[in-house]
C-alpha cells in the first residue's frame, strides 16, 4: 500500500523565504528542487513528503481546507483568516524571525489622540462636524473590527487597501490605518503615530487538525519545532 502523500507549505519568495529553508536545513531536513523555479521539491529520506512555495495567505487556506498538512506563514494571516478556516489550524511554533506588529495609526496632526478612548472621542466629532464616518484603510479587515468592537469604537468605515497604506490618509482615501509595521520608519516618513499594538505577529509553524495524524507529520513537526 501506497504511503500516503503529506504536502508542507512553505513561503515562496524573499528574506522569509530564505528564513524558512534555513529552518528545514537547521533541523536536517533537506529540501531538494529540480532548479530554481520549481515550486515543488521532496525532502530527502521522506519520499512520502512534497514541499510546496506558496504566497503566506494561501499557505494558511491552504492549512484549512486540507491541502497541505504542515506550513509556515504569519500569525497575522492566521488570525486574520476565516474562523471557519483558522478554528481547523493549530499553531505549533512561533520563530523569532518575520517579526512585525499590526498597529493602529493616526496622523501626527491629530495630537490629542494617543489612545483607543480619544480615537473613539474623536469619531463622533468627525461624523458631527464632517457628516460622515472616519475612514480606516487596511487590508486587516476581520482583526480591525474585532478591535474596534472591544474598544466599544461604532463609528467608523473600514475601507480596503491594497497597495501602500501608509500613504492612504495622505491622498484622502482614509483617515488613519490599521497596518503591520517592524521598525515604524515608514510609518513615521507618511506622518503617522502608533495609538496601539493589535498583534504582535511573527513567522509560525502551523499544523492541519485534520491530518495532523498523517504519517511522517509528527516526526517532521518535532524537527521544526525545536
Amino acid at each position: 500500500m501506497k504511503n500516503e502523500i503529506v504536502n508542507i507549505a512553505t513561503l515562496s519568495k524573499g528574506r522569509l523565504m530564505e528564513s524558512a529553508e534555513k529552518v528545514f536545513k537547521k533541523n536536517g531536513l533537506k529540501i531538494i528542487y529540480k532548479s530554481e523555479r520549481s515550486l515543488i521539491g521532496s525532502i530527502k529520506g521522506f519520499p512520502s513528503v512534497r514541499v510546496m512555495k506558496m504566497n503566506a495567505t494561501e499557505i494558511i487556506e491552504a492549512l484549512g481546507k486540507g491541502v497541505c498538512s504542515i506550513g509556515i506563514s504569519g500569525k497575522d494571516l492566521w488570525r486574520e483568516s476565516d474562523p471557519s478556516i483558522q478554528l481547523k489550524i493549530s499553531l505549533v511554533k512561533e520563530y523569532d524571525w518575520g517579526k512585525s506588529d499590526l498597529i493602529v495609526a493616526v496622523p501626527t496632526t491629530w495630537p490629542d489622540c494617543t489612545n483607543s478612548a480619544d480615537l473613539e472621542e474623536i469619531s463622533f466629532e468627525f461624523f458631527k462636524k464632517k457628516k460622515r464616518l472616519m475612514r480606516c484603510a487596511t487590508k486587516f479587515k476581520n482583526l480591525s473590527r474585532q478591535w474596534f468592537n472591544e474598544k466599544g469604537i461604532t463609528q467608523y468605515e473600514l475601507i480596503s487597501s491594497l497597495g501602500a497604506t501608509e500613504n492612504s490618509h495622505v491622498i484622502g482615501k482614509s483617515d488613519f490605518i490599521v497596518d503591520l509595521s517592524s521598525t515604524g520608519e515608514t510609518l513615521r516618513q507618511n506622518n503617522l503615530k502608533i495609538i496601539d499594538v493589535i498583534l504582535k505577529s511573527s513567522a509560525c509553524l502551523f499544523v492541519s487538525k485534520k491530518l495532523q495524524n498523517q504519517k511522517d507529520v509528527k516526526k517532521i513537526l518535532k524537527l521544526l519545532s525545536k
